[in-house]
């Protein structure tokens, strides 16, 4: 997701708005007074104060937002990418307080003289060290740096994010001690971050290790296939053994928690699949490119066991090395973000693009009425690993071209928006919030309809 919903721009211009009244009202000079000479220096420091404070305030938030384990997530039917929206806003709001506290109090001690003798001070030195690693947290966390060198912006963000918090309580501690208790928003972060990676570390524990077999699809996919456990929705898993760094994980959507031993006979295997899907009627004839999969009728029925299949886009880093293996240990770190209920909707249309066909296929399996799915790929060779996946679903493959994003919408709502339609879409993000904004607009204009829409996205 790229450009934020309308119920997101609320929130976070309600965050802005919130933040900006807490820092500028309620001040009151009062003179003479044996702190300050004159209002302008009085009215300064108190609005100095008062940024330090707010940004100490906003520091459990910006951690909360950010955790897997966010207790917001089973309380709201927000998304984690939400709550990251919100995470990345909060912080460059106590990011900005920070910077407003610190160069207040540069220019005062600048002005009167003192700046020479406090700048070596303790206090001094943690509080500016905590304003630098805030500042520079903001320009190493762009979205070209996190998704072409995520490991490396998720290193640097959280060597940041220690200083920026060792800092602010050290800044506190040589300045008050524990006098004015603004340390607790310190330890309150502390805490929320604890939790988490407690938390994260209870959900590996319970799968255990695990082995994960790969087989490459072509030079852009690769499927992993982890036998021995189930999950839901998105999961995260550890490859140790790839790098030195063996704390790093990766986020992806459970394809299927059921494996097939034999690829072959696929097709017939999907018994479940076939009775919670039937084909939608086709309202208009769109010339596609479509890729059509074998019905071979005569294979014979396979064995499913439990495990978890992913399909994976390699790109550099983590990603990239999986595909020189065929087998790796696992650790896997579930379940996450589990999926919207459409029973309310009788038909439901499913867009995705590469492996977010991942993220479509459990409300393809589980949906009771009409489904169909629309996938878009660069190259057949994720059809023919996939079709296992897909087998009962009703779907147009659109191969090495763009979808008709329009035409998939406008058919959608105005044919089965009256009795009511889902449409669901998972894939890059600049398609999530064309689909998003076309829903938007065809739905205003069709008038009283019943539409939902689901964005199937996980962003970092």
């Amino acid at each position: 997701m790229i450009v934020p919903t309308r119920g997101q721009a609320l929130f976070i211009t309600y965050i802005i708005i919130i933040n900006i009244v807490l820092c500028a009202a309620g001040y009151k000079s009062i003179q003479p007074n044996a702190w300050f000479s004159d209002t302008h220096s009085e009215i300064l420091t108190y609005v100095a104060n008062r940024t330090g404070v707010l940004s100490f305030a906003n520091l459990p938030l910006v951690f909360l937002y950010a955790g897997r384990n966010n207790i917001l997530l089973s309380v709201t039917n927000w998304s984690h990418s939400t709550f990251l929206l919100m995470h990345r806003w909060i912080a460059s709001i106590a990011t900005l307080q920070a910077v407003v506290h610190s160069a207040i109090y540069l220019q005062n001690r600048l002005d009167s003289g003192a700046y020479s003798m406090e700048a070596t001070t303790p206090y001094w030195v943690w509080g500016s060290a905590a304003t630098v690693a805030l500042s520079l947290a903001i320009p190493m966390s762009i979205l070209p740096l996190r998704k072409k060198m995520y490991e490396f912006f998720l290193l640097c963000h959280i060597a940041l994010a220690v200083v920026t918090i060792a800092g602010c309580y050290l800044h506190i501690y040589y300045r008050f001690a524990h006098q004015w208790g603004y340390e607790v928003w310190i330890l309150v972060a502390i805490a929320v971050w604890a939790y988490d990676r407690v938390a994260r570390v209870a959900r590996i524990l319970r799968n255990g290790v695990r082995h994960a077999m790969v087989s490459v699809i072509d030079d852009d996919y690769v499927r992993v296939n982890i036998p021995g456990v189930t999950a839901e929705g998105h999961v995260y898993l550890y490859f140790p053994t790839l790098s030195w760094r063996f704390w790093e994980s990766h986020p992806f959507s459970v394809a299927s928690a059921l494996l097939q031993e034999d690829n072959s006979a696929s097709r017939k295997s999907s018994d479940v699949e076939k009775a919670s899907t039937r084909s939608m009627p086709s309202t208009k004839q769109m010339q596609v490119n479509i890729a059509p999969l074998s019905t071979d009728n005569n294979s014979s029925k396979e064995r499913q066991t439990l495990g978890l299949t992913f399909l994976i886009r390699t790109r550099s880093g983590l990603t990239k090395l999986i595909r020189n293996h065929l087998t790796l240990p696992v650790l896997v770190e579930s379940s996450y973000n589990q999926h919207v209920s459409t029973s309310n909707y009788p038909y439901l249309v499913a867009i995705g693009g590469g492996v977010g066909v991942t993220a479509l296929l459990p409300y393809l399996r589980q949906h009771v009425g009409v489904s169909k799915l629309y996938w878009g790929v660069r190259s057949p060779a994720i059809i023919q690993s996939s079709e296992a996946l897909l087998a009962g679903v009703d779907k147009e493959i659109f191969v090495g071209e763009r979808m008709p994003l329009r035409e998939l919408v406008e058919d959608a709502i105005e044919t089965y928006s009256a009795a009511g339609v889902a449409i669901v879409v998972s894939g890059p993000a600049s398609m999530a919030d064309e689909v998003r904004n076309l829903v938007s607009a065809i739905g205003r204009r069709a008038g009283s309809r019943k539409v939902k829409l689901i964005e199937e996205a996980f962003s970092w």
